[in-house]
């Protein structure tokens, strides 16, 4: 998913809307092929007991924002290649997956709201921000956060796109994603039966969800309903400053999923990897994350990672109530 793609853009950015108010998803941007090769590498680098490396579960957003369209909103499918300011890592990723680093799933089409992007679109500082190549940037800063989100709410009357996000991840993987996890953590159960429709047996991270009233989602941990299977994140590395999530603490959640005899599913975003514009906090999160994976092996050497597909077909073939 592409966000800031310019210098230029964060210079806007901050003379718009001031630096202080600058988040960490301000920097946030598609990865870089450095990004890529660090991440790789350093997976390559670990190994269990059976010579497999840890591998990591993808969530791909299929559509961003075309801005070469003349001041028309429409967008791109990862299929075609992403806007000329970006690198086009898609060959990397084809690499990481051939490898075992990487495994791709489905996040959502645009990871908007689209009937409220649309009408933001038609605004002033809409048409401003897209002239500056960034019109969802007002969402990344401080007190603007939930602007533009619930992709897979009721307040979307485009939520159905899901279908083309699945019909684009199908056309550039060669298959389709079985689990997906709903952009922003907002899903309206209404939408279940598109899911299904498309495929989808699994979402991700069910005790994180929240619907369009913000009330949370209370499906029992893996356990199926409305033919979907509602799985958790139960873990977390993101050493961001003020979220702190760093490897001791990844490494006490494993060890209690463990000891309730459940799977250690570590929540881990895209923004601790990106490199583009905050090179310092990549590094960070490398060194966080080569010493979770050393400390994993050391405590479990039996251990085997797998990705969340893999996950939904042994718990379908364990029969999940």
């Amino acid at each position: 998913m592409e966000r800031a793609l310019t210098v230029e853009t964060l210079e806007w950015m901050k003379s718009k809307f001031g630096k202080e108010n600058f988040t960490r998803w301000t920097t946030d941007a598609l990865e870089t092929n450095e990004d890529l090769d660090l991440l790789f590498d350093l997976l390559n680098s670990v190994r269990n007991k059976y010579g497999s490396c840890p591998v990591i579960t993808a969530n791909f957003i299929t559509h961003n924002i075309d801005y070469e369209n003349g001041g028309e909103l429409k967008f791109k499918p990862i299929s075609k290649g992403f806007n000329p300011e970006s690198e086009d890592v898609r060959e990397k990723y084809f690499a990481g997956i051939s490898n075992g680093c990487i495994f791709p799933q489905l996040h959502g089409y645009s990871h908007y709201n689209l009937t409220n992007l649309k009408k933001y679109f038609e605004s002033h500082e809409g048409r401003e921000a897209f002239m500056k190549k960034n019109l969802p940037a007002k969402s990344t800063i401080k007190s603007n956060l939930s602007f533009l989100h619930g992709e897979l709410s009721k307040a979307n009357s485009e939520a159905k796109m899901i279908s083309d996000a699945a019909e684009d991840f199908n056309k550039i993987f060669g298959f389709y994603s079985s689990t997906l996890i709903p952009p922003a953590f907002i899903f309206d159960m209404g939408f279940s039966e598109t899911l299904l429709k498309n495929k989808i047996t699994m979402v991700q991270s069910s005790n994180r969800l929240i619907n369009s009233d913000k009330k949370k989602c209370m499906i029992p941990f893996f356990r199926k309903k409305k033919g979907i299977v509602w799985s958790i994140r139960n873990a977390r590395l993101d050493p961001y400053p003020g979220y702190d999530y760093n490897h001791e603490q990844c490494l006490h959640s494993i060890k209690r999923a463990f000891a309730n005899n459940s799977p250690a599913i570590i929540d881990f975003h895209r923004v601790n990897i990106s490199g583009k514009f905050a090179p310092e906090y990549r590094s960070r999160t490398l060194t966080e994350f080569k010493k979770l994976t050393e400390g994993i092996f050391k405590s479990w050497p039996d251990v085997k990672f797998i990705h969340s597909q893999k996950l939904n077909e042994m718990l379908w073939q364990h029969q999940v109530r």
